[in-house]
């Protein structure tokens, strides 16, 4: 195409060019902004028109599906500022993006899930983008004192745009001795909220750029009620080879999570200062806390541990009493399965039937006639309850199963009972054939 236009004549391209463009709004503004030099209050005034159109309609209820989601297009005006960015036009991306950003924060209320958040979100992760490509005083001023202005918005609070911790983490890139006082004013608000923390980690910036190492690490010790504060503490911990101090930072988080499920990153870490301390005996007692939380890929640390120890046969049979009281009985199955204990593992395939797909083929060498049972009384109760070809078709995987499981004869068996007990479902038949 490029050989092809340089051979065209250049009058002749150029009144095609200004003819098309007079045609297509759309192509004369993208000559415009590839060519042009940009005018700030008219750039800003295009762009907001461009706005109110690609926003129109939201908050008409009228325009939302069944549902009541919202659907809108910000693809051209992100793709232009991100042109304006790469032309060094910061000022001038960071404004567009600011009016983007405001406008869809006064429809906060209209969206039907995460619409409009989603793309506020975004708006920032541009702001984020263009100041760090910030590089004169004016710019930087500019994106700071806007930035703050931001934060104080009570657009969209009510129905939740509660991002002023993103606003002022990119004007905190700026901050400067004169303005620093009003940076501080704004985190001030904050202070006390629920997302105190992540205000308390912009001071802490603050305090390292202005005041120093050692004033930075008063304030971590001050605040390591903060998780995020608390890591910050503990990495710096581990740094120096302060076991002692890693270990306290992570038991007093540990006595201070209220969580009913999961496991607590911070059980992780004290396994970790263990390993890193070469503390033996802690850390089996660790890792067998975070297998009984419920991850299993701490079995084999802690049998390796008590191992080395000359602890493992002493300890085994009380590990797996402790694993069958606390996991999950599909967990507690698969340490049996690893430990080769067929008749444990059998004992709990008769109260959990539906695991026989997982270890009928492992316990039919030794148990083959109760593994066979157990088998037939599953697939049996599954083809009763079955309504429909989805369900028939999960009848006959199993069946399958059952048959390669060592059960050839009496997977067979089993299909010609189906067909003679099932000929009135002709769906159920049709995949008993195609086994």
């Amino acid at each position: 195409m490029r050989e092809f236009l340089g051979r065209l004549n250049r009058e002749k391209l150029l009144d095609f060019l200004a003819e098309y463009a007079e045609q297509d709004a759309k192509f004369a503004n993208a000559i415009n902004v590839r060519f042009g030099k940009p005018e700030f209050e008219q750039e800003l005034s295009k762009i907001e028109n461009a706005i109110d159109y690609a926003l129109d309609g939201v908050s008409d209820y009228r325009t939302h599906d069944s549902w009541g989601y919202v659907s809108f297009d910000t693809g051209d005006i992100t793709a232009e500022i991100q042109q304006r960015v790469s032309q060094g036009h910061i000022r001038l991306a960071f404004a567009e993006t600011e009016l983007l950003y405001r406008k869809l924060l006064e429809l906060f209320e209209y969206q039907g899930e995460c619409e409009i958040s989603d793309e506020a979100e975004s708006c920032l992760e541009m702001m984020s983008d263009i100041a760090g490509k910030a590089v004169s005083g004016n710019d930087k001023e500019y994106i700071f004192k806007h930035c703050i202005e931001l934060s104080e918005l009570d657009d969209g609070k009510d129905y939740g745009a509660d991002y002023e911790d993103k606003l002022l983490r990119i004007a905190a890139k700026f901050v400067t001795t004169e303005n620093r006082a009003e940076l501080e004013q704004a985190l001030a608000r904050f202070d006390s909220g629920w997302r105190a923390e992540e205000f308390k980690l912009i001071r802490l910036e603050l305090i390292r750029k202005f005041e120093g190492k050692n004033a930075a690490d008063r304030f971590i010790a001050d605040n390591v009620r903060f998780s995020k504060i608390r890591e910050i503490a503990f990495d710096k911990a581990i740094s120096r080879k302060d076991f002692v101090e890693a270990e306290r930072l992570c038991v007093d988080a540990l006595s201070m999570d209220t969580r009913h499920f999961g496991i607590s990153p911070w059980l992780y870490k004290l396994y970790s200062v263990y390993d890193t301390a070469g503390n033996t005996t802690d850390m089996a007692e660790t890792a067998k806390k975070i297998l009984l939380s419920g991850d299993l890929t701490y079995y084999e640390k802690l049998k390796l541990q008590l191992q080395k120890q000359g602890r493992w046969d002493s300890q085994y049979t009380i590990l797996l009493h402790e694993c069958a009281a606390k996991l999950p009985y599909t967990k507690y199955m698969e340490i049996l399965e690893t430990e080769k204990e067929h008749a444990l593992l059998l004992e709990q395939l008769k109260k959990h039937t539906n695991q026989i797909y997982h270890y009928g083929k492992f316990l039919a060498a030794k148990h083959q006639n109760d593994v066979c049972a157990i088998f037939i009384g599953q697939i049996k109760g599954e083809a009763e309850a079955a309504h429909k070809r989805e369900m028939y078709r999960d009848v006959c995987s199993h069946i399958v199963m059952f048959s390669k499981a060592g059960y050839a004869a009496e997977a067979a068996e089993l299909i010609g009972e189906f067909r003679d007990k099932y000929k009135r479902k002709p769906a159920f038949v049709d995949e008993l054939k195609k086994i």
